[in-house]
């Protein structure tokens, strides 16, 4: 079968205000003083799966002239704009009905556009072995890390270690996907070893997809099905307008993952981070020697502990603070405590009757 992968970019990275902003959310964003932005890096890790021309990019019309200028090399018909955002149920099997009316069908990779993962090789090595069993087994695949605390931002897969897959290694029957637990209940899916953190990446056969979805949620699988028969036709555009306005927004681990049976999960070997929250930048920049996260020009006086962001051409000056979360982008500030960076999304509601600030 051929190979292609999907890239799931339609999000819009709240938490990581004021650089992530409605205009420019943080997959099209360089973090940490990175050169490329985090949907440049995730085509560059694909490209190492299979050709750009099997590269598809799913995500809102507003980000399609930010997705062509940052992604110039993609065929424009394979960035796959979404009328409205109805989470990855939608998303998926949009794409699924693309690649099918193509090839048929494929195996699928479905990645998110704004993860941190600097070893392509480890990363490409682990989606290959996602796509030999999801070929040879029909079946889905899912990606998951070890757990290396008791994250409460996470969904887990418990996966079944006394039902490997034979002749490959840390790859095991998946018992059920789990929703973010409360701390306790994280601390204890740490101890037991049975649990990974839920990476939300997928790899299977297209044809298995669709049956899926059509088997535990048939309305969308209705509404996917006459997109599929208008692909190509002048009436293509407005009926994928009327079929997402009236699919479920409903995610592809509730409708699916949930509910299927015999999918498999691989523990990836490569480092990993979703860069979810301003809080997890010294998971993958390196402090100074006073324990400070910086980007850009700042000074920092008698300070400790902190992670502090600015753009180019702006300075921050921040003394005898410690534990601070400072981002200073455009027109917008944020200063919180880290163990408050989670809580960001909600504290930008605030913000919602000034639009300019989001």
């Amino acid at each position: 079968m051929e190979r292609v992968a999907v890239i799931m970019a339609g999000g819009k990275g709240e938490r990581l205000w004021p650089m992530s902003r409605r205009g420019c959310p943080k997959q099209f964003l360089s973090l940490c003083g990175e050169r490329d932005t985090l949907i440049e890096s995730t085509v560059n890790r694909m490209k190492a799966l299979t050709d750009i021309d099997k590269i598809y990019i799913v995500t809102g019309r507003d980000y399609k002239d930010i997705t062509e200028s940052q992604i110039p090399e993609i065929p424009e018909e394979n960035i796959l704009c979404e009328p409205m955002g109805k989470n990855t149920t939608a998303c998926i099997g949009y794409a699924c009905q693309i690649v099918k009316k193509k090839y048929g069908d494929a195996i699928m990779m479905v990645v998110p556009s704004d993860h941190f993962i600097k070893d392509i090789g480890a990363f490409a090595a682990d989606m290959e072995k996602c796509c030999d069993i999801a070929e040879s087994l029909n079946t889905i695949v899912t990606l998951g890390i070890k757990p290396t605390r008791p994250e409460t931002g996470f969904g887990y897969i418990k996966v079944n270690k006394n039902a490997p897959v034979e002749g490959k290694e840390l790859a095991w029957k998946m018992l059920k996907f789990v929703e973010k637990p409360e701390y306790k209940v994280a601390k204890r899916y740490l101890a037991s070893g049975r649990y990974l953190w839920n990476a939300g990446m997928f790899v299977f056969p297209v044809s298995y997809m669709l049956k899926c979805i059509k088997r535990f949620h048939p309305h969308n699988a209705a509404c996917l099905t006459t997109i599929g028969k208008c692909i190509g036709k002048r009436n293509e555009d407005l009926i994928t307008y009327q079929m997402f306005d009236k699919m479920e927004p409903i995610s592809i681990d509730y409708s699916v993952m949930e509910h299927v049976r015999g999918s498999v999960t691989v523990e990836s070997q490569f480092d990993w981070n979703d860069v979810g929250t301003w809080a997890a930048i010294p998971e993958i920049q390196k402090a100074d020697e006073n324990g400070n996260y910086i980007t850009g020009k700042v000074a920092a006086y008698e300070s400790t502990g902190n992670i502090i962001v600015t753009e180019e051409g702006r300075s921050v000056a921040a003394l005898g603070v410690t534990d601070l979360v400072i981002v200073e982008s455009g027109n917008a500030l944020l200063v919180c405590h880290k163990d408050y960076a989670q809580k960001l999304r909600e504290a930008t509601k605030q913000l919602s009757d000034s639009p300019e600030f989001l």
